[in-house]
């Protein structure tokens, strides 16, 4: 591997590591006060422009890191992000067909990328781990790789459960499957990400743990306000309207 290459993914590997998860914890910082406010769990488009800094920047951190499939995480999430904000103040939203045809763009334009430096600098290692200091980077085997994907998964997984979400309702909520993939996806990862010494990943997992268990007792407390609030009866409601009448 040319020398130039190890020389920026150790240059880098901070900066670029450590200002989305700025991003990342602003934006639930500020979800979270917000929700606090509201005593409800709530999203506006500040959430989603934040979402999408951070998506771009720790995309470019995990291309020099050259790991392939946590980039194609961030890539699909930052559509994600930018169709719920989409969602949130076009008048006319882009079309479904639209979003799908811009996931596939982006996931092939990632991968050029990847295959075009892998062809640069004659190696193929889709998966390595992240080289953060002089010393030898760790390689803890398939095994462990599994489990860093699988959570990264289930954590990448709660926006596509949001996204569908959303899209069947024509607007951008964070309901509770949003927030338990969350919680669940990140205890795995930050398992992982200890196992092959990832800083910067372990800080990104680590910020978001308390707002979602926080959202998760908020509309918790929403069902059980719901559930206990007096339902109108058909009767009750047919004498409401005809009074107004």
């Amino acid at each position: 591997m040319p020398m130039y290459l190890d020389e920026w993914r150790l240059l880098l590997y901070y900066p670029l590591g450590l200002l989305p998860s700025l991003f990342f914890t602003l934006r639930f910082l500020i979800q979270w006060i917000r929700s606090e406010q509201q005593q409800k769990s709530y999203v506006d488009a500040l959430f989603w422009k934040l979402s999408i800094a951070g998506n771009l920047l720790l995309l470019g951190h995990y291309f020099l890191q050259g790991q392939y499939p946590f980039a194609l995480i961030q890539t699909g999430n930052a559509v994600i992000s930018w169709r719920n904000l989409n969602l949130i103040q076009a008048k006319k939203p882009a079309a479904f067909a639209s979003v799908l045809a811009l996931f596939a763009l982006s996931f092939l334009s990632v991968s050029l990328c990847f295959a075009l430096e892998a062809r640069l600098i004659g190696e193929i290692d889709w998966m390595r781990a992240p080289q953060s200091s002089k010393a030898p980077p760790v390689n803890p085997g398939i095994l462990w790789h599994a489990i860093g994907i699988l959570g990264q998964g289930l954590f990448a997984s709660r926006f596509w459960v949001q996204w569908w979400g959303s899209e069947k309702q024509k607007k951008s909520e964070l309901g509770r499957a949003f927030w338990w993939l969350s919680l669940m996806g990140s205890a795995i990862s930050v398992v992982y990400f200890l196992q092959i010494r990832d800083v910067i990943s372990i800080l990104n997992q680590s910020f978001g743990m308390i707002p979602y268990v926080r959202n998760l007792m908020l509309l918790r407390k929403a069902r059980l306000q719901h559930d206990q609030s007096p339902i109108d009866t058909p009767a009750a409601s047919t004498g409401d309207a005809s009074g107004r009448s």
